[in-house]
């Protein structure tokens, strides 16, 4: 099968707005595609697709805001449609952003990428918008997500960008925090199971807690053995590393 390099986005029709690249056709149906923003490799159909310049993909990745809202209506006319937080819009001006062939108004919450305004608190605020989303593996909207989304997305909002995968994010620099009672809201908390094997990821919390997804997104307790489940009364994953990747 051919390779194909030119630039794709989500077409106006999808909820999640994103940059991607096309990377093989398998039919007339569906491409392979590969994010920008972290490398995540996907097969979509073809119909959620709309194709962009090389000057588009260059502006739209120069300038662009993450939503914060977990749910905003966009837009445009009389044509309006949900999108979920952590989407990107791209030239965000603060009231309209753009796709491929339109404008949309998102008149919600949204901070731009790389603006460093965020303190632990605020990354809070954001993490706790995420509880109960149900897990989905493979998920990465709060209508379904795995436990390395939930970190990745909550990091996006606060304008950072990780990896998709739990063992390239275990290797990125950090400030690694050897105790509980040092550590602060939106530090990363790495687990592993029985084999010392990493497993497992989640965001602090205030008051010792942890966002983390099993079933679902939740918060459970952490201590210097690891995550405790009240509900179940049993720790349920050892920490393995608190690791601080925003620092003030």
């Amino acid at each position: 099968m051919p390779n194909h390099r030119k630039r794709l986005t989500w077409s106006h029709k999808c909820y999640l707005v994103s940059q991607a690249l096309s990377l093989t056709r398998k039919n007339k149906q569906w491409v392979k595609i590969k994010t920008t923003f972290d490398g995540v490799e996907a097969w979509v159909d073809v119909r959620q697709l709309a194709y962009i310049t090389e000057a588009q993909f260059t502006r739209f990745n120069q300038k662009y805001a993450v939503a914060l809202e977990v749910c905003q209506v966009l837009i445009n006319n009389d044509l309006s449609f949900p999108v979920m937080i952590a989407s990107t819009l791209p030239e965000y001006d603060g009231m309209v952003f753009k796709t491929a062939d339109t404008k949309y108004v998102y008149n919600g919450q949204a901070n731009p990428f790389n603006a460093n305004t965020f303190t632990p608190e605020m990354i809070e605020k954001i993490a706790r918008r995420f509880v109960n989303a149900p897990f989905i593996q493979g998920g990465r909207s709060v209508f379904g997500i795995d436990r390395v989304a939930l970190v990745q997305l909550i990091y996006k909002c606060a304008g950072l960008s990780l990896p998709g995968t739990l063992p390239e994010m275990y290797k990125l620099d950090c400030q690694a925090i050897h105790f509980v009672e040092l550590a602060q809201p939106g530090d990363v908390v790495y687990c592993v199971n029985k084999n010392d094997e990493l497993d497992h990821i989640g965001i602090f919390l205030s008051d010792s807690n942890i966002l983390h997804v099993e079933e679902k997104a939740r918060i459970d307790k952490l201590d210097h053995e690891g995550i405790y489940n009240r509900e179940a009364k049993k720790y349920t994953h050892r920490l393995k590393l608190i690791a601080r990747y925003i620092t003030r």
